[in-house]
C-alpha cells in the first residue's frame, strides 16, 4: 500500500455490497477513507506484495481490514492465515464482515486470529449504524484494537 493508506481496507467481491458500504460512509458524513479489494488474492498482493515493508513503514497499512468471508480465489480463512503468518501484518486488525450466521464460521475466524466477526446488516440503516460503531470503536477509540461481535 502507498503512503496514503486508507482507514479501512474493505475486502468484498459483491459490487452491490461495496456500493452500499460507500453510500453509508457518505450518509454518515464520515471522513473515513476506504480502499476496496475484490478478493483474497488482491488483498494479499496489496498487503504482502511489497517485500520492502518494514517496521518504519507499518503506518502505510490500513488501520482496519473488513474481510468478507466467502470470496473467489482465497477465502477469508486463507487470508487470515497468511496475514497472521507474516510479521508485517500479524498485528493488523482484521474483522470478518459476512452474511454468514454459521457459528462454525465465527469460531474458525476467532481460532485463526480475527479481531472480530460482524454479520452484515440486512438494512441500510443498520449498515450506517455499524459503520459508525466501527469508526467509534476501532478508528477513533483510545485503543484502536477493540474486539467486535454483533
Amino acid at each position: 500500500m502507498n503512503a496514503s493508506a486508507p482507514d479501512i481496507l474493505l475486502v468484498e467481491d459483491n459490487q452491490s455490497d461495496v456500493e452500499l458500504f460507500m453510500l453509508a460512509v457518505l450518509r454518515n458524513k464520515s471522513a473515513l477513507t476506504v480502499r476496496v479489494a475484490r478478493d483474497g488474492v488482491e488483498v494479499i498482493d496489496l498487503l504482502l506484495g511489497n517485500e520492502n515493508i518494514t517496521e518504519d513503514t507499518q503506518n502505510t497499512l490500513p488501520r482496519l481490514v473488513l474481510l468478507d468471508l466467502n470470496m473467489p480465489r482465497l477465502n477469508a480463512f486463507e487470508v487470515l492465515k497468511r496475514l497472521h503468518a507474516d510479521e508485517r501484518t500479524r498485528h493488523l486488525p482484521v474483522v470478518i464482515f459476512s452474511s454468514s450466521d454459521q457459528s462454525s464460521d465465527e469460531l474458525e475466524a476467532q481460532r485463526l486470529g480475527a479481531n472480530g466477526y460482524v454479520r452484515k446488516p440486512l438494512e441500510f440503516k443498520g449498515l450506517c449504524a455499524m459503520l459508525a460503531q466501527f469508526e467509534r470503536d476501532w478508528l477513533t477509540g483510545a485503543s484502536g484494537s477493540a474486539n467486535t461481535a454483533l
